[in-house]
């Protein structure tokens, strides 16, 4: 009987730690690796490379990096901060002192021009312009070297509404 008795108290310790270690698994997050970029934005990134040899290029950037909000307001600013917080632009292209020269952006199908549209102004109120390429028809390394330097002379107007 006592046998059974600690076989039946091991048991139920046994389980107490599966669950807790369950527990702990569950609160931390359960995660995998993902491709930073797809087959298309990769090819494109080989592009601007090859077609931005003096630049530096960095993909799948947080807008959060870029922007913030340009509030004294804490509420306004946390709310801003919110605006943008989960989204990311496809590439930033940086001079060698690593100011933006531009973001610029591989639009397919999935894109929708109304929201584009929203995070295009947000990032020129910061004074950064944006350059979209589309994915169906993607520019020669001499077209988009001309259109992304190009960017960078452009003076940002003074007043956008947002």
């Amino acid at each position: 009987m006592r046998v059974m008795l600690a076989l039946l108290l091991l048991a139920l310790i046994i389980v107490a730690i599966g669950q807790l270690a369950g527990r702990r698994r569950r609160k931390g997050g359960a995660y995998q690796s993902r491709a930073l970029m797809t087959e298309n934005e990769a090819e494109f990134f080989g592009r601007l490379i090859v077609a931005l040899p003096d630049c530096y290029v960095f993909p799948q950037v947080a807008m959060s990096a870029l922007i913030q909000a340009a509030t004294t307001d804490k509420k306004r600013a946390y709310s801003d901060h919110l605006r943008i917080a989960q989204q990311r632009v496809d590439y930033v292209v940086c001079d060698r002192g690593c100011q933006i020269i531009a973001v610029v952006e591989l639009d397919d199908r999935t894109h929708s021009h109304k929201k584009d549209a929203v995070r295009d102004v947000r990032l020129l109120h910061a004074g950064i312009r944006t350059v979209r390429f589309q994915s169906k028809s993607k520019p020669t390394a001499e077209g988009i070297r001309a259109t992304v330097l190009a960017a960078s002379t452009t003076p940002v107007p003074e007043s956008t509404a947002a």
